[in-house]
Formats: C-alpha cells, sequence, structure tokens
C-alpha cells in the first residue's frame, strides 16, 4: 500500500525526523488559505500523486506570492499529470500540498528497505539527491553506498555515521543526519514499512538536514496491525482491479 506525500511526512514528524511545515489543500481556496496560514515569502505546490518524477511532470512548482499559489493549484487540480511511472495515460490530480519553501544548499537520497537475500533491512544512500535514483545507479554506481542493518541489533552509532559520511555530508551536520538516519530505521521498523525512501534530503544553509519528500510502500500482510496506516489509503490512486482483489486478500 502506498500513501502520498504529505501523509508520509507526518508520519515522519511523528518520529522526529526534520520536515518543512505544509498543508493539504483539495480546492483553489484551501491552497490560498494554506498559503496565507504558512506565510511566505516562497510556497512549493505539489500534485499529490502515488508516482515519483512529479517535478520532471510539472507537478512541483514554485510560488512567489498568494496570487501564484491560487494559480498553480487552479492548473494542477484536476490535470492527467503524466510522469514516468504513471504511463502515457497520466494520473488525474486531486489534491495538493502546499508547503513552505526550503533553503536548498546539497539534496542527498536515502531510503530504507528490506534485502531479501541477506534478510537484512539495507539503507541505499546517495550525494546525488533530487535525481531519480536508478539513473545515479546506472551512470554513477560508485555514487550509491549501501549499509545492511541487523534487525536484532539495529542501526548502530557507527553505522548511521558510516552512511553520513559515505554521502559527503559534512562534519559539523554528521551527528544530525546519523540521527535522522536512526530515527527512520525506527520509523521503518515500527510502521512494517516495505520501503522508505526520502529524495532529496537537504541540508540547508546553516546546516540543518530536513526531508524534502517522502514516499512510503506498506507491507499489505502487516496493515491488520496498523488501522491508522490503513486510513490513510486513497482509494483513487489505485487500481479498481487490485482494490477489488484486496477485498479478498489477493492483492
Amino acid at each position: 500500500m502506498k500513501i502520498h506525500e504529505y501523509q508520509g511526512k507526518e508520519i515522519l514528524r511523528s518520529f522526529g525526523v526534520p520536515v518543512p511545515r505544509g498543508i493539504p489543500a483539495f480546492t483553489e481556496q484551501e491552497a490560498v488559505e494554506a498559503a496565507q496560514k504558512l506565510g511566505g515569502p516562497v510556497w512549493v505546490v505539489k500534485a499529490q500523486i502515488h508516482a515519483g518524477g512529479r517535478g520532471k511532470g510539472g507537478g512541483v512548482k514554485l510560488a512567489r506570492s498568494v496570487d501564484e499559489v491560487k494559480q498553480l493549484a487552479g492548473q494542477m487540480l484536476g490535470m492527467q499529470l503524466k510522469t514516468h511511472q504513471t504511463g502515457p495515460e497520466g494520473q488525474k490530480v486531486r489534491r495538493l500540498y502546499i508547503e513552505e519553501g526550503a533553503d536548498i544548499q546539497k539534496e542527498y537520497y536515502v531510503s530504507v528497505v528490506t534485502d531479501r537475500a541477506t534478510q537484512k533491512v539495507a539503507f541505499i544512500a546517495s550525494s546525488e539527491g533530487g535525481m531519480d535514483i536508478e539513473e545515479v545507479a546506472h551512470s554513477h554506481p560508485e555514487k550509491i553506498i549501501k549499509v545492511f542493518v541487523d534487525p536484532l541489533k539495529g542501526l548502530t552509532d557507527a553505522q548511521a555515521k558510516e552512511l553520513a559520511d559515505g554521502i559527503g555530508i559534512p562534519a559539523d551536520s554528521t551527528a544530525q543526519a546519523a540521527d535522522v538516519f536512526k530515527k527512520l530505521y525506527k520509523c521503518y521498523m515500527d510502521t512494517d514499512a516495505s520501503l522508505v525512501e526520502i529524495n532529496p534530503l537537504n541540508r540547508d544553509g546553516k546546516g540543518n538536514i530536513i526531508a524534502l519528500d517522502a514516499k512510503f510502500n506498506f507491507d499489505s500482510n502487516a496493515l491488520f496491525r496498523h488501522p491508522e496506516i490503513v486510513a490513510l489509503r486513497d482509494l483513487d490512486e489505485e487500481d479498481p482491479a487490485e482494490i477489488e482483489a484486496s477485498k479478498f486478500d489477493l492483492a
């Protein structure tokens, strides 16, 4: 099961991972009210669909006035957003996330997945954030590092530092990055996720580490333990055949 970015960020926030302030919006008026509540001078208007590559598809835009937020919201709501993950038909945008602008100095990539071969949790990280990770793996495989975590021990301090050092996070931000990685691991384990991905993980001008995006996949077999996550399900984003199958535990 997948969820939207804004829902993922709420989960990250609950585990202490720093994320920008943001408010979901379902109409132009709600987008305007969200922008006014957040305050300026810069906002990010983000289409919410269960697919990556939204930026390239025109689903992530900067706004420098409330009027511009309203204009962008009007353009995005109802559009068929096409990305490399949606197929040629695209996905209809029914909700937005209005977020405060971030001071982006350096973008990194980090994800947590279960590695079936080793029966361990794998952290995959890269200094090349903001890009498609498959693209990085193809063109710059040397810029991707993996750290395998024994579930019986958890992510150790040494491993968290290895991750931070391995992707070139400056020394003055290493401790904060390591703390974020440990919280990500706890989030992954406690929610029975099958994927937690932050792309990009940002280091701002003050050295703060902030998650600028959030992608979650959850193990459907474990959802019975997490009614609060099931409540986040958006059936508009799912294939009708899969919805029907899930009623009979076939999906």
